[in-house]
């Protein structure tokens, strides 16, 4: 069942994290259509607020039953019957395997997955000029930053893509909220690499797994925001991205069907917008959710 809400702030921005508040939910499980932008006035003379409606999915509600009137049974005496012996039966044994053990309990025989071997890192003589002076800048960034870690160059290293790993006890600030803080180390360590070198080289920096985590997360809320078009033939726009996060959710809807990707906006605040297929037309006034495109567009 889709529930809405409208919500009122000094700015659109405001208005949207007040509802945001009021339903206990994040951004990325709504859709919000900005009703009136507000106005600031002159000297606060004229100022109106602006407004949001925030779309969400609520569970159905279970019909309501009356309780039906119990009846008493009535007792009819039973005639006595005479007791019954049961047969003795031998204590039950668990068999044993050749080595004289009891098997396991099920939970016990499904032993876990083993975890997924990391890349190891390269020998000192192995690393290419720009991962070390990417390393160099980065454990001076870290240790400038006071952040217990150090950067590593992965074997995974093609001649033009250098692939680094960051470690340390707590990567939360190096990862930053949804990875912004990464992803601006992982820009500047590509600037200050490629000083050095004639052709280009990819630099590329994770840590702790995060860009599959993500990678995945992404894919699992494309999937959930196609869903909720298809069924309520409504357009629902996403936060704003980075390029590789987009590509992500447009791939992951590239054959999806009965719903069109594109995006729209400019960086930093670009957007995917998940509208249903076939939909034509601009952009709706005023708000962030739109219809039209074309199928995975950039």
């Amino acid at each position: 069942m889709l529930k809405s809400i409208e919500a009122q702030g000094t700015t659109r921005d405001e208005a949207i994290e007040n509802a945001l508040r009021q339903l206990g939910m994040d951004r990325d499980s709504v859709s919000v259509e900005v009703l009136d932008n507000g106005k600031k006035g002159f000297l606060g003379i004229g100022a109106t607020p602006a407004r949001v409606r925030v779309s969400y999915e609520a569970p159905d509600e279970a019909p309501v039953r009356h309780p039906e009137p119990v009846q008493k049974p009535v007792s009819v005496p039973k005639k006595a019957e005479p007791a019954r012996t049961e047969p003795v039966r031998p204590a039950e044994v668990k068999p044993v395997n050749p080595a004289g053990e009891a098997p396991a309990a099920p939970e016990e025989e499904a032993a876990e997955a083993p975890a997924p071997v990391a890349a190891s890192p390269l020998d000192e003589g192995q690393i290419p000029p720009v991962g070390r002076e990417a390393v160099k800048f980065i454990d001076g960034l870290l240790e400038k930053l006071g952040i217990d870690g150090h950067a590593v160059v992965l074997d995974t290293t093609a001649e033009d893509h250098v692939q680094i790993e960051i470690v340390g006890p707590d990567m939360g600030p190096v990862i930053g909220r949804r990875g912004d803080t990464l992803d601006a180390i992982q820009y500047l360590s590509s600037l200050v690499a490629n000083r050095i070198s004639e052709e280009h080289v990819r630099v590329s920096i994770d840590t702790e797994n995060y860009r599959a985590k993500r990678a995945e997360s992404l894919t699992r809320l494309a999937r959930k925001m196609a869903g909720k078009v298809t069924r309520y033939h409504k357009s629902m726009t996403l936060e704003p991205m980075n390029p590789y996060e987009r590509r992500i959710i447009h791939s992951a809807l590239q054959d999806y069907k009965g719903v069109t990707t594109y995006s729209t906006g400019t960086e930093p605040g670009r957007r995917v917008v998940i509208a249903p297929e076939g939909r034509t037309g601009g952009a709706r006034s005023g708000g962030y959710s739109s219809y039209g495109g074309h199928k995975s567009g950039r």
